[in-house]
């Protein structure tokens, strides 16, 4: 046999061998890649730098490790303390930065040592489209974590306050909330003074042992509230304030030098008139921007709730075409009524939600505090785990835009840890309205036994009994059909459970 025969001989041998090796080569470099990624640094501890491939992998099990580890040992309790602690979320936001940038770095220099040079040009594109989506997938998790512990920063440094829980009363948290109109261009009412008035006035009573929660309704219609006598507006009006309770707010905006040190001193003047009707302190207030609540609600996806009747979105009167004439309006003009929300099972959007909340025509203010305070113990069943984390961001720009608040960071702690319990309970509703407590000049007697009834009633059965009235005080009306479906609306100072009168499915 020739030279020449031999040679052609061996040329298939040869480029059998060639294309295994391309072959092994490429499942080499693939191989590689994605070792880093389920193993950061096992590429480089087996085809390159083995202390950088050591290093990496001691971090990749110390998180693996450490980090179960350190949910368990610090529970639920350590994990909400961590989120509420802005130097603690910078330093994650910093180390995420960091793990993510030495994983992409790594992801690389797998696919360096795969040698791409070295592979064919459709080998080459193959590989290096594949980590440029491995870099994507590896990038994406980690920028959502970084955006995550950076709007929970914005929202505790730009919302709450530093510091820790001051004395409970009988082991509860007093919180008012507040709702209002926020203040426009032209209002009466200081800038800064977050809302115009207080159409919704109520104070949440939570137990932080046990999470049971009462929640306490005044009426925006209440005449003569008082305060505390040795306060400068208990010296100011020691017959009590002759406007509607809703006046209190936008009055103490306006006389700040009354409420020394306070950074509120709208809210001060409610919370003062609040102590002194109910009998119990309130630790802090929380202000909700009725115009921003709309977009709360949004925010989690909706609110379900059960319509009892048939109300108007608009309606009602405003007094912006009063005729002044003898001193006083003569008129008032009727809003246009402009849709309107059906009874039975409705998921509203923001927009339904508040006039759900907020309607008046045809129906009383107490029907509608009766409606609000369904509203918020909805918006408090939303709040689940799932719900918060997945709509984190709109519920943070959200919030920031419809609550001002003087709660601080330990307060919100104490609260965040007890709302699993809070949650599963029955929040224990109770109104101040006729005819037990009176709309003017309310008997502050009457009113404070009637929240320690609620109180005691919200960690007991639920009863319907009436509180006891004082001897002189107003028979009871006879209950009506309306009455029957809100029974929280037929004897005022009654502790009545709201799954008795809000229906979410």
């Amino acid at each position: 046999m020739s030279s020449d025969e031999s040679e052609s001989n061996l040329l298939p041998s040869v480029g059998r061998w060639g294309a295994v090796a391309r072959r092994v080569r490429t499942r080499r470099a693939v191989m590689l890649v994605v070792a880093s990624v389920v193993l950061p640094g096992s590429a480089q501890l087996l085809a390159g730098n083995k202390t950088v491939g050591r290093a990496a992998l001691r971090v990749w099990a110390l998180l693996l490790v450490g980090l179960p580890f350190g949910i368990w040992w610090s529970g639920r309790s350590g994990l909400v303390s961590l989120a509420l602690h802005p130097q603690a979320l910078a330093t994650i936001q910093v180390s995420l930065v960091v793990l993510g940038l030495g994983w992409a770095a790594l992801l690389v220099d797998a696919w360096r040592l795969g040698r791409p040079d070295r592979q064919s040009v459709g080998t080459r594109v193959l590989s290096t489209g594949m980590v440029l989506c491995l870099l994507a997938g590896v990038g994406t998790p980690v920028a959502y974590g970084v955006t995550l512990a950076g709007a929970q920063r914005d929202l505790v440094t730009s919302i709450f306050q530093p510091g820790g829980v001051g004395q409970l009363y009988k082991g509860r948290l007093n919180i008012a909330i507040l709702g209002g109109e926020p203040v426009r261009e032209g209002s009466h009412s200081p800038k800064d003074s977050v809302v115009s008035y207080t159409d919704q006035n109520a104070v949440a009573s939570v137990d932080l042992s046990t999470g049971q929660t009462t929640l306490i309704s005044i009426p925006r219609n209440m005449q003569y509230a008082q305060f505390p006598p040795e306060t400068p507006m208990g010296k100011q009006f020691p017959n009590g304030f002759p406007d509607f309770f809703y006046g209190i707010y936008p009055y103490g905006a306006q006389h700040p030098a009354m409420f020394p040190g306070s950074s509120n001193p709208g809210a001060t003047a409610v919370e003062q008139a609040m102590a002194q009707l109910l009998g119990i302190p309130i630790h802090y207030y929380v202000i909700l921007n009725i115009a921003g609540f709309e977009s709360l609600v949004d925010s989690v996806g909706g609110l379900t709730i059960r319509v009892t009747e048939r109300l108007p979105i608009g309606g009602g009167h405003h007094a912006g075409a009063c005729d002044m004439q003898g001193g006083g309006c003569q008129q008032l003009a009727h809003n246009k009524i402009l849709g309107w929300i059906n009874p039975g099972l409705q998921h509203m959007d923001g927009y339904t939600a508040l006039w759900y909340a907020r309607s008046r025509e045809g129906t009383s203010d107490y029907d509608r505090m009766l409606r609000e305070r369904c509203v918020l113990n909805g918006m408090l069943k939303e709040m689940d785990p799932l719900t918060v984390l997945t709509h984190f961001r709109s519920l943070v720009t959200s919030a920031k835009y419809a609550i001002k608040t003087d709660l601080t960071t330990g307060a919100l702690s104490a609260l965040v840890k007890v709302a699993p319990k809070t949650k599963k309970s029955d929040v224990t509703s109770v109104l101040m309205n006729p005819p037990l407590i009176a709309a003017v000049a309310p008997d502050v007697a009457v009113a404070r036994d009637s929240v320690q009834g609620a109180i005691t009633a919200s960690s007991a059965p639920p009863t319907f009994a009436a509180a006891s009235t004082k001897p002189g005080a107003k028979p009871k009306k006879k209950s009506t059909a309306r009455d029957a479906a809100h029974p929280a609306a037929a004897v005022g100072g009654s502790p009545v459970p709201l799954s008795q009168v809000c229906s979410y499915s």
